[in-house]
């Protein structure tokens, strides 16, 4: 849980968001161990392709390439003072040279009422079937980040186990103040792909609690 008013002011690594305008890509409804059911480890995930300008970030001087985007609901950060959020957007980068490494952000979906349709949904609304996989054209991830860039920022661990089964840390999140939107049908289906008990990993019990630092 992130209390904006006890978050320090940042002054850590810089940050800086390199998306082209235009991203092609798989959208895969991922399933891992147990197979043939949607478990809380699955997620739908649009993995980026492989041709043309591929998206990352600079974080310290260092490059990171954007992995994959995938979704979770009901939402694993929270705000103090604030439910959660129907649905967690994930924007996993991993370091490009050197030891194993990732900056994820974390992008809060509110389901909205809307005519047309968000980037978030044109990955949500129609999933592949579990363990299946589809292309999908001219996702503008830009447009998935919300308007302002305020985030808050700590060092904590990924919230799906990698092939190990273990939860890689250390991982920079990056947690954006402002939330994006969905059109709330499009949520509400998603989510009913898990049933009640979502695809989130539960909120962790930290010792000692973890570092909050705003950047604005």
């Amino acid at each position: 849980m992130i209390d904006r008013s006890a978050a320090c002011p940042g002054t850590g690594p810089t940050l800086a968001v390199h998306y082209p305008h235009s991203v092609d890509g798989t959208l895969l409804f991922q399933d891992k161990p147990p197979l043939g059911e949607a478990s809380e480890h699955d997620d739908v995930r649009f993995v980026i392709g492989t041709g043309g300008s591929q998206p990352y970030v600079t974080y310290g001087g260092q490059r990171y390439n954007l992995n994959n985007v995938h979704f979770h609901g009901h939402a694993e950060h929270r705000f103090a003072g604030q439910p959660f959020a129907p649905l967690e957007a994930h924007f996993v980068h991993e370091r490009a040279t050197g030891p194993k490494g990732y900056v994820v952000f974390s992008v809060l979906v509110d389901a909205r009422t809307f005519h047309g349709q968000s980037q978030h949904d044109r990955l949500i609304a129609s999933p592949p079937a579990l363990g299946e996989s589809r292309g999908v054209h001219g996702v503008d991830l830009t447009a998935m980040l919300p308007e302002s860039h305020a985030t808050y920022r700590y060092t904590g661990s990924l919230t799906t186990p990698d092939e190990t089964g273990s939860y890689f840390q250390p991982v920079n999140w990056v947690v954006f103040n402002q939330h994006a939107k969905a059109h709330q049908d499009n949520i509400q289906s998603y989510r009913s792909l898990w049933g009640p008990e979502g695809n989130h990993r539960e909120l962790q019990e930290n010792d000692p609690e973890p570092n909050f630092y705003s950047y604005h």
